[in-house]
């Protein structure tokens, strides 16, 4: 008798720890794809913004850091918050909320930085086009307005909540460790046990209920987070913060549950319904029969009085949960029925198959566990399938203005490119331009790809003043067009045109000489910044000519102004990323150096990465498509498409070279000689001719490139 006890002792032992840790493993499965992953979370944060309660509470935010900047502004406080509610619902606020929501993914997982804050960069550009619908509002909000929108400290259990993460996350590798220990336990424990169908028929009961508590969680999890929240003004927010991320839970929740009761109703159909009706009279009378033992008794009334107070205070998750119950007992009646009549047909088979040996009470084990296991392999593969990410409606749907190119690779995309985009005909001073407006306009007519040209210059007079001694390789090449005599004439020209030097050095975009035109490199990046925060689903190339300008200066600009936030960080070579891969990562513009790109990782040797044309032609008739720098090496491949006619650029020539006729008769040649279209089309006065419409065309054909 005590050996019987101990053995049931064990048994039930086993099956504890390894239901323990089967539910272990199916967290940590949950987490690693829905927490621990960086894109996955910043996906919750952003589709949390759904919830009313989440996007109340940041609108209020947005209009408190506002008013915090311009303090003038508290009277406006509702029609800011309303002007708020309809940011949320943009594309561009999830962007920039995901781009968040990855640093702080980051802070968190990695213990960087005491202070973790989720908060929204560039805010003014958020606001003003929504503010534009209120007279004069647009032109208040203040500039460079950014909002913290929720901290560490607001998080139920702060510190202790993240040091959790962090530890879940090291232990995130032993997922499938714990799953198959888990299952292992659990048959050790049935084989155990006095009676192994019982004892299965316990586990699988066991599964299910654990299921029933996880899809509970799932369900009303967020107000549990809520409740524990510490800032009562911040428990709304929490709650459907909370519920973003326990959502995704439901399908793991129902894969467990279907698993338990296959596996119990598998059990079930074996045992005699007289062991099952025993069974259920058992847990009638624990609920409702007479009870000497006290402690029993007490457990029950405490149990009865939650189950009436949930009734009271949370009448329909009450009744939700109880239907779930209901489907259970349900589901298990029809599993086990369907188990049993599957036996009842055995002997039929059996008969059609005289040449069977197979005991009639093996083989009844053997079909009950095979129909349990297909079952069973159903339910994984169904819970496999099933994505734990939430739908977000505002999501972006196209890539570079097509549906279409968001599942293409970066070298299987055709991008509309200036040439000297810097060089705008609507640019103050700007001698000799190349462009028909500046890069922002470029950007907003459909331009993707720009080719600029960095130097060192100083403000000289009203001009600025090229530092030619940081551009000795440049000389070279410009006195070997235009000659030892003709550069002398062209450096009278510029000490001339230059006043005396006052300020210091800084980075511009000149073309060739900074006396002729220039504009300072951070205020342009920051204009392509702010196109990229307004446009989250456009995808941009820019090749630098960099003049003696060092890749660190480079890079001190892109930071300054912002654009570092967009640049993309992975290898410059095949397999390229899709333009989807892109835009859900936030790195959406590629950087490339003509010259020198040392010591910045993003900033790639442009020629190592590009294949380029020719680009020096007076006529038509000269277009050539026979490979120049960079060989036939790269992955990437630019046409350059323009007539030179230093030192003036001419529209009358753009208006030849980008007519459709000429244009597509280039790019024909061009897919003949070389096997593909370009990535970038360069062109002088992209608005003059057809190279957007051509462009367009061509991306929506068929990729232009091969599979790598």
């Amino acid at each position: 008798m005590a050996a019987s006890r101990m053995r049931r002792f064990g048994a039930g032992l086993l099956g504890a720890f390894g239901i323990l840790l089967i539910l272990v493993a199916l967290l940590l499965g949950y987490a690693a794809r829905s927490l621990f992953n960086e894109g996955a979370f910043a996906q919750r944060v952003a589709s949390s913004l759904e919830d009313p309660r989440v996007a109340n509470f940041v609108a209020e935010q947005l209009a408190d850091a506002v008013i915090k900047a311009k303090p003038d502004l508290v009277g406006l406080r509702p029609v800011l918050v309303g002007v708020g509610r309809s940011v949320v619902t943009t594309p561009p606020f999830r962007a920039a909320v995901r781009r968040s929501a990855r640093l702080v993914h980051h802070a968190v997982l990695s213990g960087a930085g005491k202070e973790i804050v989720l908060s929204v960069q560039d805010l003014d550009l958020l606001l003003e086009s929504m503010a534009e619908s209120h007279p004069g509002l647009a032109k208040k909000i203040p500039p460079r307005v950014s909002a913290a929108l929720g901290q560490l400290a607001s998080l139920p259990g702060g510190e202790r909540t993240v040091m959790l993460a962090r530890f879940a996350n090291r232990m995130r590798a032993m997922t499938f460790l714990f799953l198959f220990l888990g299952m292992a336990l659990c048959a050790a424990s049935a084989a155990l046990a006095n009676s192994h169908r019982v004892a299965i028929l316990n586990i699988g009961l066991s599964l299910a209920g654990i299921g029933l508590l996880l899809a509970i969680m799932a369900q009303f999890g967020g107000d549990l987070v809520g409740v524990f929240a510490r800032h009562t003004q911040n428990t709304p927010a929490l709650a459907g913060l909370g519920a973003a991320f326990l959502g995704g839970l439901m399908a793991w929740a129902i894969g467990l549950t279907l698993g338990g009761l296959v596996l119990a109703a598998a059990s079930a159909s074996l045992l005699e319904r007289v062991l099952l009706r025993r069974m259920a009279l058992r847990v009638q009378v624990w609920l409702a029969g007479p009870q000497p033992l006290m402690r029993l008794r007490l457990a029950r009334g405490l149990l009865l009085t939650g189950a009436g107070a949930m009734l009271l205070v949370w009448p329909l998750p009450s009744l939700v949960v109880a239907a779930w119950l209901a489907g259970l007992l349900v589901g298990f009646s029809g599993l086990r029925e369907a188990f049993v009549a599957s036996l009842h047909l055995l002997p039929q088979i059996e008969r059609a198959a005289p040449s069977a040996r197979q005991a009639p009470r093996g083989n009844a084990i053997a079909l009950v566990a095979t129909l349990a296991l297909l079952l069973l392999a159903g339910a994984g593969w169904w819970l496999a399938r099933a994505t734990s990410e939430p739908t977000d409606r505002e999501a972006v749907t196209a890539c570079n203005g097509s549906a279409a190119l968001c599942d293409r690779r970066l070298d299987q995309v055709v991008f509309a490119t200036s040439h000297n985009s810097m060089g705008g005909a609507d640019v103050p001073g700007w001698m000799f331009p190349n462009q028909d407006a500046g890069i922002g306009k470029q950007l907003a007519d459909g331009v993707r790809g720009l080719l600029i040209d960095a130097h060192y210059g100083v403000p000289a007079g009203d001009r600025v003043k090229t530092e030619l001694e940081d551009e000795k390789a440049a000389m070279a090449k410009y006195e070997a067009v235009l000659g030892k005599e003709g550069m002398e004439a062209a450096l009278r020209i510029r000490d001339r045109i230059a006043g005396k030097e006052h300020g210091a050095r800084e980075v511009y975009m000149c073309h060739g000489f900074c006396e002729l035109g220039a504009l300072k490199l951070v205020p342009v990046l920051k204009d392509v910044h702010d196109f990229l925060v307004a446009n989250p689903g456009e995808v941009l190339v820019i090749v630098i000519q960099d003049e003696g300008v060092s890749p660190q200066d480079i890079a001190r600009c892109f930071e300054q102004s912002g654009l570092i936030d967009f640049v993309y960080r992975g290898p410059a070579k095949p397999p390229w990323p899709t333009l989807r891969q892109m835009v859900e990562a936030d790195q959406r513009v590629l950087v490339m150096a003509e010259n020198d790109s040392e010591g910045v990782p993003w900033y790639h040797p442009a020629f190592e990465v590009l294949q380029e044309t020719p680009y020096t032609f007076h006529d038509p008739s000269e277009f050539s498509n026979r490979p120049n720098r960079g060989g036939t090496g790269g992955s990437l491949m630019l046409m350059n498409h323009w007539i030179e006619s230093t030192p003036s650029p001419k529209p009358s020539n753009a208006a030849i070279a980008n007519s459709r006729d000429v244009l597509m008769k280039r790019l024909r040649a061009f897919k003949r000689e070389r096997g593909r279209w370009p990535n970038l089309v360069a062109v002088d006065f992209y608005g003059v001719g057809d190279l957007i419409p051509v462009v367009r065309e061509l991306n929506e054909g068929p990729p232009v490139a091969a599979t790598h």
